[in-house]
């Protein structure tokens, strides 16, 4: 058929069934371990953080969001800081189908998710806007005109 041997063929057939079994035993007890699952299981899931402010939001549409941290844009382009990208991306998995729109503050709300909530009123400032509730500590907070 290939011009194969038989033989050979059985051998390159178990060579990759092995690399495969050592490539899941690498996620599976070293990379991922299963004994850590109990522990990532408890943690707070992204939309629990979301709760109360989700109930001031509309169901879907665009909402503005700001933030006091960088966040990347453009595809495969990275911000000096991946932490506003993971922010703003853990607030769009949370709020779907709610589009936050980055660095839109034309909206009514805007939804602003800061690392220090000391600056919130600063940044509802620059963009014209105030306070109107604050969520997670003041990390999360609804702004209006």
């Amino acid at each position: 058929m290939l011009g194969v041997n038989q033989r050979t063929l059985c051998w390159a057939i178990g060579l990759l069934a092995v690399a495969g079994a050592a490539r899941e035993a690498w996620f599976h007890l070293v990379s991922e371990p299963v004994a850590q699952l109990a522990t990532v299981a408890r943690e707070k899931r992204p939309e629990e953080g979301y709760k109360e402010v989700r109930l001031r939001l509309p169901r879907t549409g665009r909402l503005g969001y700001l933030t006091d941290v960088p966040v990347s844009t453009v595809p495969g382009a990275i911000a000096d800081s991946v932490l506003g990208t993971w922010l703003y991306q853990h607030t769009a998995y949370a709020l779907a189908p709610l589009v936050p729109v980055y660095g839109d503050a034309g909206t009514d709300p805007v939804l602003a998710c800061v690392v220090d909530p000391g600056g919130l009123d600063d940044l509802a400032h620059r963009h014209g806007l105030r306070v109107e509730a604050r969520f997670e500590g003041g990390r999360v907070a609804l702004l209006r005109r």
